[in-house]
């Protein structure tokens, strides 16, 4: 109970203005106006980064995309066109061709890595504050239906675990189980919040979608997030998911680490205060007495 109370104490962290953590998952340089092409584009790749799409399954037609994002099919198209020069997904032609998610080599999940390494950090720092917070409170409001889904995507996660050789199945059971849990807060800007976090953390869980190990360790703390949460003790919760959060940090830092790349020690970049960048960079000169006056 000591250390749920201590994480208590930190929940200022918690609500610091989370659109700063936004901006860091934002990689575009240019104007913040995006064409119709990049907004397609990038709803793809948070679908398939949060693995509503997963690495072998084909895409809806261009039609259907088309449909379901109300733009028309050059949008969509040079959406698509994008997301395959990214080695995101390969167009395929012919009959029973269409677009398909790619599964990132270890090399390209690495590469898309370097340059974000502070960023990643950050997400890391931030999701073990505000994960376990959000399980505490779950365990209190979560309902039954919410409860069987979780039990249910563990059965499957430790079939997936005991049957199959890919780890996609997983990462997406991972995904769905992480997002009822936030959901299970009744709370939309901790959802909205964990989101975000999860989109941004993608990157780094990619590394390390080939270690068995490492699907059993996740699987076993899910186990336990779960358990805490049929009791409804927000302590344990809490504490399950800190531990659960803490081996996923660990588990990317010694893969860096195993690269040459030491997360711990990747530079701190500057951060906005609240009010902006006004507060923080700019300078004002007093103006010069007015010589007519005393």
């Amino acid at each position: 109970m000591a250390g749920w109370v201590r994480r208590l104490t930190r929940i200022s962290l918690l609500l610091f203005p989370f659109w700063q953590m936004i901006q860091l998952l934002d990689h575009n340089t240019g104007p913040s106006r995006l064409r119709l092409g990049e907004q397609v584009a990038s709803l793809l790749l948070d679908a398939i980064r949060l693995r509503e799409y997963v690495p072998g399954q084909k895409l809806p037609s261009e039609r259907e995309l088309g449909t379901r994002l109300a733009v028309n099919r050059t949008a969509v198209r040079e959406g698509l066109r994008l997301l395959e020069n990214q080695r995101f997904i390969e167009v395929r032609r012919g009959k029973y061709g269409g677009a398909f998610v790619l599964a990132a080599p270890a090399d390209l999940a690495l590469e898309r890595v370097r340059g974000k390494i502070d960023e990643l950090r950050q997400l890391f720092e931030y999701r073990e504050i505000m994960e376990p917070l959000a399980a505490a409170m779950a365990a209190e409001r979560i309902g039954e239906a919410d409860l069987a889904r979780l039990t249910e995507l563990h059965v499957q996660e430790l079939y997936e675990l005991e049957f199959s050789d890919s780890g996609e199945q997983l990462r997406a059971i991972d995904e769905e189980i992480h997002e009822l849990i936030a959901a299970a807060t009744k709370n939309q800007h901790v959802l909205d919040a964990a989101h975000e976090a999860r989109l941004g953390l993608a990157l780094g869980l990619d590394l390390l979608g080939r270690s068995a190990a490492r699907r059993r360790e996740s699987t076993m703390g899910h186990a336990e997030i779960i358990d805490a949460l049929v009791h409804h003790d927000s302590a344990e919760a809490a504490d399950a998911m800190e531990r659960h959060a803490a081996a996923t940090t660990r588990a990317v830092t010694e893969f860096l680490a195993a690269r040459g790349i030491d997360l711990e020690a990747a530079d701190r970049i500057p951060l906005w205060t609240r009010r902006g960048k006004l507060s923080t960079e700019a300078t004002l000169t007093p103006e010069a007495p007015d010589s007519t006056t005393a």
